[in-house]
């Protein structure tokens, strides 16, 4: 009997802290998240079976129930909190299964690309070719920083006081200068 009781006060009190919300009060979010924060985290470890990255989808459950926090059905929030575990939980089984497979076809062209030096050399020489034409393309600081960091091999902290730009603003650009890079001499490649 305790429990519906304190099953039927934590709905109500959900609902609460829900309605808080819609009406400005975001610190009410925080009692959502305190409350229901161990119970989502166990339905992502359970269905994950890995913590490291549980941590993060049951950090973005909550993300997730705050944007869309106006589309909430009255009357069970733990329920609904869950299906958005368990949705976030199974897009990330899906992006993991085509990133395991995307890698099981690279792993197979490379395996075919080495079996032959003269080729794999030929690859080796053409990849080298337009990651520096792609280079020429890019921003200045862009270009710089890449060379300092991969060519020089500087760490992070002194290629940021060598471009003037903080830790983590370093770390973006060189995250997106290599992404940039890696699109622009696949696309470069593919045309060859």
């Amino acid at each position: 009997m305790g429990n519906a009781s304190s099953t039927l006060r934590s709905v109500t009190n959900g609902d609460d802290a829900v309605r808080r919300v819609l009406a400005g009060d975001t610190e009410a979010f925080a009692d959502i998240v305190r409350e229901h924060r161990a119970d989502v985290w166990k339905v992502v470890v359970a269905m994950m079976g890995d913590e490291a990255s549980s941590d993060a989808l049951a950090q973005q459950t909550f993300i997730n129930a705050y944007e869309r926090l106006d589309q909430y059905r009255w009357g069970d929030l733990a329920r609904w909190l869950k299906a958005i575990a368990r949705n976030l939980v199974r897009s990330e089984m899906r992006r993991r299964s085509r990133e395991i497979e995307r890698m099981r076809h690279y792993h197979d062209y490379m395996v075919a690309l080495y079996e032959d030096d003269d080729r794999a050399e030929a690859h080796e020489h053409a990849m080298e070719r337009a990651v520096a034409s792609c280079r020429e393309t890019m921003a200045p600081t862009a270009v710089r920083a890449l060379t300092l960091y991969y060519d020089q091999g500087l760490v992070l902290a002194d290629v940021a006081a060598a471009i003037g730009r903080s830790l983590v603003a370093t770390r973006q650009l060189l995250f997106r200068a290599r992404a940039a890079v890696r699109l622009c001499a696949e696309r470069k490649l593919a045309a060859e």
